[in-house]
């Protein structure tokens, strides 16, 4: 009891120094940055940010810190070292990857490549060049464990896969978004990252009589490094921290923000699982290396790619209806969300009028005096629901709308006046007012900085 003891006061001292480490306000930066431009998307779309930065990077950070204490002690237990899991490589290739496409900033990816590249220093360069062994990067690159490394690459993914299906819902923000038949459907953009502060080993040769520190159990580590100490030598673990980012973008299509990232995080797990069950094997049967290697980012290519194609498939969950006026999603805190109104009430009368469509409802609500009588259906039942139209005059949306309204009359300004009273309808089939999505052209970046 007393050695856990030592060895756990141990790791929370290290584990909040990572807090102080530069490496992990850089992670915290690029999570911040990415919030911000979904904020500005927002911002853009409905005249306010739907989702505050602040708020985002709280939620973030906290997920974060439970992701990392738990891939921390797993680590930890299993005794792998900065040397065997080369995360002295993954950040390098990581933030090159980052250059090239965001959507390739995952350790499945910088992991494979830098698995690739051991195998080809191993087999390949050290045999015709052995000089080359004697070199710094190449002898570091070889002291990489595959096995250990692809453990690593598994653990955080299992890890993400967990805050996926905890938080990847949460600042989920609505879109207008045009599909190739050219019709404008609603959807969900779902982007959500975690700072994950870690503590990792690092593992030197000492001569015996030299070594200091707490002494570990024989069964210790699980999975043995490379280095072999030598006659009157033995190896020394440190405790060091270090820092990683875990990232999840997707779009909810045909389904709501929650069953998107609990289908996500399902296969994500699944995947997660697959590879660390190789890695182990990879550890006592040598075959199961190469095998590891290649399923790390294929499997995970062809994960992403079979979300995508269920998503696809299936029919759009948020698109225009006969029935009425649809709401995608209802602001929490605002007039709508006061009123009892909820995400996906279609409502069919206003005063018992039938809306047109979006901006008929909305000049409806103007002629509207004191209160708006909404009926509608929810979940197979009726409900009727008023918005006391003070609220909203107070707050000076009356005044807006009617000029905003009758000098331009714009898609834009309509979008903008349902976000101030809190509600975000499904958007019309020929909506001038969307996003559109590209084919990923992995070089685009490349090609912007070769022509500058």
């Amino acid at each position: 009891m007393q050695l856990f003891l030592e060895i756990g006061q141990i790791f929370i001292s290290t584990f909040m120094i990572a807090f102080v480490m530069p490496i992990f306000w850089i992670v915290l930066f690029l999570v911040y940055l990415q919030y911000r431009r979904q904020a500005a998307t927002e911002a853009k779309l409905y005249g306010r940010t739907l989702n505050r930065v602040g708020r985002q990077m709280f939620y973030s950070l906290g997920l974060g810190v439970a992701g990392g204490l738990v891939a921390s002690t797993v680590l930890i237990f299993l005794g792998l070292s900065l040397e065997q899991i080369g995360l002295y490589f993954i950040w390098p290739v990581a933030i090159l990857l980052l250059l090239i496409n965001p959507r390739y900033l995952c350790f499945s990816y910088a992991g494979g490549i830098v698995a690739v590249m051991v195998l080809f220093a191993r087999h390949i360069l050290v045999p015709l060049f052995p000089a080359l062994a004697d070199n710094i990067v190449i002898e570091t690159l070889l002291r990489v464990h595959i096995p250990a490394l692809l453990v690593l690459i598994g653990l955080l993914h299992l890890i993400e896969a967990f805050l996926i299906y905890i938080g990847g819902h949460w600042g989920s923000s609505p879109i207008y978004l045009k599909k190739e038949d050219g019709e404008v459907i609603g959807a969900f953009s779902l982007q959500r990252f975690w700072p994950l502060p870690l503590v990792a080993l690092l593992v030197t040769v000492v001569a015996e009589p030299e070594i200091v520190g707490v002494s570990m159990p024989e069964w210790w580590p699980i999975l043995e490094p490379i280095l072999e100490p030598g006659e009157g030598r033995t190896l020394q673990y440190m405790l060091i921290p270090v820092a990683a980012g875990l990232g999840y973008g997707d779009i909810a299509l045909s389904s709501t923000p929650r069953e998107r990232t609990a289908f996500s995080a399902k296969w994500l797990a699944f995947y997660s699982v697959v590879l660390l069950v190789v890695a182990v094997g990879a550890e006592y049967f040598p075959a199961f290396v190469l095998p590891g290697v290649l399923f790390a980012p294929i499997g995970h290519e062809i994960l992403i790619l079979y979300g995508k194609r269920e998503e696809d498939r299936k029919p759009p969950r948020y698109r225009s209806s006969d029935e009425g006026i649809v709401l995608m999603e209802v602001l929490p805190g605002t007039v709508a969300d006061n009123a009892g109104l909820k995400q996906d009430d279609v409502i069919k009368t206003i005063n018992g009028e039938i809306p047109r469509d979006n901006q008929d409802f909305l000049e409806k609500i103007e002629q509207s005096y004191f209160m708006v009588l909404l009926e509608g259906r929810r979940n197979g039942e009726s409900f009727s629901h008023v918005l006391k139209k003070e609220t909203f005059e107070k707050e000076g949306f009356g005044a807006s709308l009617q000029a905003s309204l009758r000098a331009t009359g714009s898609s834009h300004s309509i979008l903008r006046r349902y976000a101030e009273l809190g509600m975000i309808p499904v958007p019309h089939p020929d909506s001038p007012v969307y996003l559109e999505m590209r084919k990923p052209d992995p070089m685009a970046r490349v090609k912007r900085l070769w022509k500058k």
